[in-house]
C-alpha cells in the first residue's frame, strides 16, 4: 500500500450522525458554535488545482463507467479525469479490467471513446500490441530495442471494483479496497437493491465552474428554500438526517410532506399538485391537470396515497414496487462519495452525477447517468446506454437540475471577488466540510485550514 493510502486507511472509522446538529426552529436562538469557514481560493487557484492533479486525483476511487457500458468481452470505455486517462474493458474471459491509457513505447494513448469487439490493444503509432489482460503481445522490430522483458512491459493496471451498476477505478493499484472507501454507504443503501438498475443514458455538459462548485450544489439541501422553492411543498427539508463515513456521506430526504418552513401549512391538494409538477413522468400525472387528491382512507396519510400512485404508475410499466414500504418509496437517499460523485436513489429511480475538472479551475464537466429499475432476477441482455455531449442550456434536465445549472456560472464568478476570501458554512452543509476535510488529507494540508466548530475537528 502506498504511503498516502496507508495514512488514509489508518484514519478510517470516522462516523458522524449529522442529523442531531440541526434545529427545526428558525428562531432557536444564537448558537455559541464558531462559524465553519474554508478558503475560497481552493475553488479558483491554479496552484491548488495542480496539487489536486498530482496528489488527489491519482489516489481516489472514481466512477469510471457503468456495467451496462461494458457488458461483453471486447467492450471498452475510455475514462478521463483531468490529464489522467484509463481504459476500462472486458477481456475475452469476461473479466472487468482497467489500465492506464498509454502505450509503453512512446506514451501515446491507446484508446479513445468507447467501442466493442476488441481482441487486442494495438498502438496506432508504432503498433506495439497487448492482449486484453494487459500482457505484452508484440513489438514490431523487436530486436532493435535490445532485451525487452515482457513482464516489465505489461499495461499499468488500475484497481477496479463495482458498487451496484457503477464501475469504479483507482489509479493507485495499491489503494484501500472500494468497500472500505465507501464506508457504510453500501449497507445503508442495501434496501435499494442497486444491482437491479440499468443505465439508460449518460449526458456530459461542460460547465463554467470549478468541479467543487458543482459538486457542492449536490452536497447540501440548505439551498432548496432559495433555488427550488417548489420542492418545499412536498419535501421536509428540516428533517433530513445526515451521516458521514470518512469518504462518503448520506442525506435521507423525505418527500410527501411539506417543509415546516411554509406558513400557512399547504393543503393536501397543494401538496398533490406540487407532487405532480415535480414528478409528473415518474408518477403518471399531468402536471397541468393532476386532478383532485385521492381520498385518504382511515389509517392512511397523504404520503401513503402518493406512494400508491407511484406503485400503480410503475406497475403499468411492468415494474413491481410492492416490496418497498410507503416511506421507502417517498424517500430520496443522496450519497456523496469523495471527491466528486453524487448518487441519488429512490426505489424506482437512480441518478448519478459526476463532476470532473476542466482545463482551468473555472471549468468542469458534469456527467449525468440515468438508470431505470428492472425487476429482481431480470436476465435480459444489458443494452448499452446512449452517451451524448450537450452544450449547457440546450437541453432540459428537469426543473430542479435546470435551476442548479443556471446558477453555477454566477456561483463561480462570485468566488473571484477580492473581498470574498472564505466560505462560511452551516452545520447542515457538513457534507461540503467533509469534502474539504478529505482534500486536506490527500493534499497533506497541516494544520487544517478549516476554521470553526464542526464534527470532524
Amino acid at each position: 500500500m502506498t504511503d498516502i493510502a496507508a495514512r488514509i486507511a489508518g484514519e478510517q472509522g470516522t462516523y458522524v450522525d449529522i442529523g442531531s446538529l440541526r434545529s427545526r426552529s428558525e428562531n432557536a436562538g444564537v448558537s455559541d458554535r464558531r462559524p465553519i469557514t474554508v478558503p475560497a481560493d481552493r475553488y479558483i487557484s491554479a496552484d491548488f488545482a495542480a496539487r489536486e492533479n498530482v496528489l488527489m486525483w491519482p489516489k481516489v476511487w472514481q466512477l469510471a463507467t457503468t456495467l451496462d457500458s461494458v457488458p461483453n468481452p471486447g467492450d471498452f470505455v475510455e475514462f478521463t479525469v483531468g490529464r489522467l486517462s484509463a481504459i476500462v474493458l472486458r477481456d475475452q474471459s469476461g473479466t472487468l479490467r482497467a489500465f492506464q491509457n498509454v502505450c509503453l513505447h512512446r506514451g501515446i494513448e491507446l484508446c479513445h471513446g468507447s467501442g466493442e469487439g476488441l481482441t487486442e490493444l494495438r498502438c496506432q503509432y508504432h503498433r506495439w500490441c497487448w492482449n486484453l489482460d494487459g500482457v505484452l503481445k508484440e513489438i514490431p522490430s523487436r530486436r532493435d530495442f535490445g532485451v525487452v522483458n515482457n513482464d516489465d512491459y505489461g499495461l499499468r493496471a488500475l484497481a477496479i471494483d463495482t458498487w451496484g451498476p457503477l464501475v469504479f477505478v483507482n489509479f493507485d493499484a495499491e489503494a484501500m479496497p472500494l468497500a472500505d472507501y465507501l464506508g457504510g454507504a453500501p449497507a445503508d443503501a442495501a434496501h435499494q437493491d442497486l444491482d437491479d438498475f440499468r443505465c439508460r443514458f449518460q449526458v456530459t455538459v461542460a460547465v463554467p465552474a470549478n468541479w467543487k462548485t458543482t459538486a457542492d450544489g449536490f452536497s447540501e439541501t440548505l439551498h432548496v428554500q432559495g433555488l427550488h422553492p417548489e420542492l418545499l411543498q412536498i419535501y421536509d427539508d428540516l428533517d433530513s438526517d445526515q451521516v458521514a463515513w470518512d469518504h462518503a456521506a448520506r442525506s435521507r430526504q423525505p418527500y410527501g410532506r411539506p417543509s415546516p418552513r411554509i406558513r400557512p401549512t399547504p393543503s393536501d391538494q397543494d401538496v398533490w399538485n406540487a407532487y405532480a409538477a415535480v414528478f409528473s413522468s415518474r408518477v403518471g400525472l399531468d402536471p397541468a391537470d393532476p386532478g383532485e387528491v385521492p381520498p385518504i382512507g382511515e389509517g392512511q396519510s397523504l404520503m401513503s396515497v402518493m406512494a400508491d400512485q407511484l406503485r400503480a404508475a410503475r406497475a403499468a410499466q411492468g415494474i413491481d414496487l410492492d416490496r418497498f414500504t410507503d416511506e421507502q418509496l417517498m424517500t430520496l437517499d443522496q450519497y456523496n462519495i469523495f471527491p466528486n460523485i453524487t448518487v441519488l436513489v429512490f426505489p424506482d429511480l437512480l441518478s448519478v452525477l459526476r463532476s470532473r475538472p476542466g482545463d482551468s479551475p473555472d471549468e468542469c464537466f458534469l456527467d449525468a447517468f440515468q438508470f431505470d429499475r428492472v425487476n429482481p432476477g431480470d436476465t435480459s441482455e444489458r443494452t448499452k446506454p446512449l452517451s451524448v455531449d450537450v452544450p449547457l442550456g440546450e437541453a432540459s434536465f428537469g426543473v430542479v437540475l435546470d435551476q442548479d445549472f443556471a446558477l453555477l456560472r454566477h456561483a463561480q464568478r462570485g468566488l473571484h471577488q477580492p473581498g470574498f476570501t472564505r466560505l462560511t458554512l452551516a452545520q447542515e452543509e457538513i457534507r461540503v466540510v467533509n469534502t474539504h476535510r478529505n482534500l486536506e488529507r490527500y493534499l497533506g494540508i497541516e494544520p487544517s485550514e478549516i476554521e470553526g466548530d464542526h464534527p470532524f475537528a
